[in-house]
């Protein structure tokens, strides 16, 4: 009797080793589920370099998707930060447009206030002016100047007179009428000049 149960457990041990070496796959073939039961033990071993060259080439097919989702997010943050850097310029750009008119006419407002600097209204056009101009230069905003002698750009310039001078060569510039204004290399109104012809 105990022979008899050292067989059956001695049987059971093997079947419970094959079954451990047999593993089952699922394998779709024409949209049909079957199992194929494959002997780890069977395959050569040209059959599990195949396996292998499979499981390569699977990594590196993900391995690229992954590289390319990557590449394709930091293009997109990169042309996202591009956009908002442009609009908030641009913003920037409408706005501060809207005090240059402003500007001028405080400008033309102190150039003709009396020699008598004690005037309190005086000093007040003054410390207006001050406060835009601080504004612009903290928004970056450069102003366009003109000196007479200077060569005409058309790129930062209006000519809004040509006429001939005896002092000055063709496309020198006489005088500036109006200040002009440029942010980031982009001008949003060029300096008003004479120019020599």
């Amino acid at each position: 009797m105990a022979n008899q149960n050292q067989e059956i457990e001695s049987e059971n041990l093997s079947s419970d080793n094959e079954h451990d070496k047999n593993i089952t796959a699922s394998v779709d073939e024409n949209d049909d589920q079957t199992e194929n039961k494959i002997d780890l033990n069977k395959l050569t071993v040209d059959q599990w370099m195949e396996k292998l060259a499979d499981v390569e080439k699977l990594a590196a097919e993900r391995l690229d998707g992954q590289q390319r989702a990557l590449a394709e997010f930091q293009n997109f943050k990169r042309r996202t930060t591009k956009e908002n850097q442009a609009a908030h310029q641009n913003a920037a750009a409408d706005v501060l447009s809207n005090f240059f008119s402003i500007v001028d006419d405080l400008e033309l407002a102190i150039k003709s206030l009396p020699d008598d600097e004690s005037t309190t209204w005086g000093e007040g056009f003054k410390m207006i002016h001050k406060k835009i101009i601080a504004i612009f230069e903290n928004q970056q905003l450069i102003i366009i100047k003109a000196d007479p002698g200077d060569q005409f750009d058309p790129h930062i310039h209006e000519a809004i007179i040509q006429e001939s001078h005896s002092e000055y060569d063709t496309d020198i510039i006489i005088s500036m009428l109006q200040q002009g204004y440029m942010i980031n290399e982009r001008v949003l109104r060029p300096a008003q000049v004479r120019v020599a012809k």
